[in-house]
């Protein structure tokens, strides 16, 4: 593209967003007119990393807030008009700070000596992942924004470019620590608002928050393209993954009645979910895919009939989130590589490496081409793999419920498929907490050592006996029926996140003080005052 069309692009794209930007000015007149109490509570949300869709949702927040007497603050990396005017639009009074003229040269000079220093001191980068300093998990946040802004699996101790960018994370991260403790000094929140909270420098903002007994809210797209979800953290539960079940939840759900019924439904709707294409279709996962036949997976795949089937459910190699629980391995690189070593030392099983289809959304929200990591990674590490392991590419057209009837086990480290699979009495190996191992479903080695001589008699393996079976199902009920709160007042729509498209998020009422009635907006603003259980669920289960 020559500067001529950049630059008409630009202008096109400035011109869209102020359309927008106004018209939603004009949709929200009346919220942001209606009288309010005197402030007596803070919120502070959380955006160094948002885009125009996702501000419009949370100035829904912040103007339904503000008339329970909350005073808003939006933190942004630096000014930016579309954001603020659209927060304004809601909360004509909104504070906005900015991270880049928060933090000084002075800040920033001693940032890099103290991050000089933990470098020189660790050789290996991977065991920077484990640095914390006055309860911030700064080596977490670092490498995990590390492995993604380089997009690769692992760090490369020798690379020079490697060095420099974890170097350089590790200096914002530092600065923003102390950026962030000034903050809450100043500002002392009452209720923080994330979207993303683990890679630096929102790691540090959330981890600052944590520590200083603010309340945490992480909102999220759910599975289903049509809901949300929002999950509540403090800082001893601040490594769980945002679809996890707190202790609370579950032991709400283990106690609620479970019918034949209720059996046949969950297992429905898993099937419903991949056939209607809807799952997780906010990433794309069932565009052009196939639902296949067993005889005609097995064929396709080259599997051997007379033997049972492994599936390893590859995780995004430089989708790194260290922030969630704790892994058995340093990296899905590591795992990777070790659980596919496992694979072909055991040829007594078919073993499929299926790499994760959001590779091809992911490449496309970063503008990057379609690069299948996970199978050069195993390329490099074994060459030409042996006729019992098989790669199942990201772009692939087989749907992943036709694999459902070919698994005989499921290997991941917290993949959403160790919820599906045992719902259907498969056995699922994990390599991690924090979402859902330790629940009676899942099968957890608590070593690497454990988890390698597991996998090379895997073969031996019953299916789930009833009892694990049902709590699988009561698990998916929870997590992923319970949780969704469904878009009733508003529409989020995902596919156009990118796209200065008007309709990004459209109302199906009026913006004004009777969305406090909602059963959407009105109840997560009711659920953040006046009450702290960790999960907001669709409805309430019976005893």
């Amino acid at each position: 593209m020559n500067a001529a069309a950049k630059f008409i692009g630009r202008v096109r794209s400035r011109f869209a967003v102020g359309r927008l930007v106004r018209r939603w000015r004009r949709t929200l007149a009346h919220l942001r007119g209606s009288s309010a109490p005197a402030p007596r509570k803070t919120v502070l949300f959380c955006d160094l990393l948002t885009m125009t869709a996702t501000a419009k949702v949370e100035s829904l927040f912040a103007g339904l807030l503000r008339l329970k007497g909350y005073r808003a603050i939006v933190l942004l990396e630096k000014p930016d008009w579309p954001i603020e005017a659209i927060f304004r639009a809601a909360v004509p009074d909104v504070t906005f700070v900015y991270r880049s003229t928060g933090i000084g040269a002075a800040d920033l000079d001693e940032a890099r000596r103290n991050a000089e220093a933990i470098m020189a001191s660790h050789a290996d980068l991977q065991a920077i992942v484990e640095l914390e300093i006055d309860g911030f998990r700064i080596g977490r946040n670092v490498q995990s924004w590390a492995l993604r802004k380089l997009r690769v699996g692992r760090l490369d101790n020798n690379s020079p470019e490697h060095r420099a960018i974890t170097l350089d994370t590790l200096v914002q991260s530092l600065a923003t620590k102390a950026f962030v403790q000034r903050l809450l000094n100043e500002h002392r929140p009452d209720t923080a608002i994330f979207i993303e909270r683990g890679y630096t420098p929102a790691g540090e903002v959330f981890d600052g928050c944590a520590l200083a007994g603010v309340d945490i809210i992480q909102w999220l797209g759910a599975p289903q393209s049509d809901c949300l979800i929002y999950k509540r953290y403090d800082a001893m539960s601040r490594g769980a993954h945002p679809l996890s079940l707190s202790d609370e939840t579950w032991r709400l759900i283990e106690s609620m009645p479970w019918t034949a019924e209720n059996d046949e439904a969950m297992v429905n709707t898993i099937a419903g979910n991949y056939r209607s294409g809807a799952w997780y279709n906010r990433q794309q996962l069932q565009l052009d895919k196939d639902l296949l036949a067993v005889g005609e997976v097995r064929r396709t795949l080259g599997l051997d009939p007379a033997k049972k089937t492994a599936i390893i459910f590859c995780h995004i190699l430089y989708d790194a989130t260290f922030f969630y629980g704790e892994s058995l391995f340093e990296d899905y690189e590591q795992w990777t590589v070790e659980t596919v070593r496992a694979a072909i030392a055991n040829p007594n099983l078919n073993w499929i490496v299926k790499v994760h289809p959001v590779n091809v959304w992911r490449s496309k929200m970063d503008g990057r081409p379609l690069v299948q990591l996970e199978a050069e990674t195993l390329r490099k590490a074994f060459g030409v793999l042996p006729p019992h392991v098989k790669i199942m590419p990201a772009d692939t057209s087989i749907n992943t419920f036709s694999l459902f009837d070919v698994a005989d086990y499921g290997l991941t480290v917290r993949g959403t498929i160790g919820m599906e699979l045992p719902c259907f009495g498969i056995p699922v190996v994990t390599a991690g907490t924090g979402r859902y191992s330790g629940r009676g479903f899942t099968i957890d080695p608590a070593t690497r050592d454990d988890y390698v001589a597991l996998l090379s008699r895997l073969q031996d393996v019953p299916r789930l006996d009833a009892d694990a079976v049902r709590s699988a199902r009561l698990h998916y009920y929870g997590a992923l029926k319970l949780r969704p709160i469904p878009m009733q007042s508003f529409t989020l729509r995902y596919e156009s996140l990118l796209d200065h498209d008007e309709e990004q998020v459209t109302l199906a009422q009026s913006a004004d003080r009777s969305l406090l009635q909602t059963p959407d907006l009105g109840r997560l603003v009711n659920w953040i005052n006046d009450e702290r259980t960790a999960e907001l669920l669709a409805e309430t289960p019976t005893r």
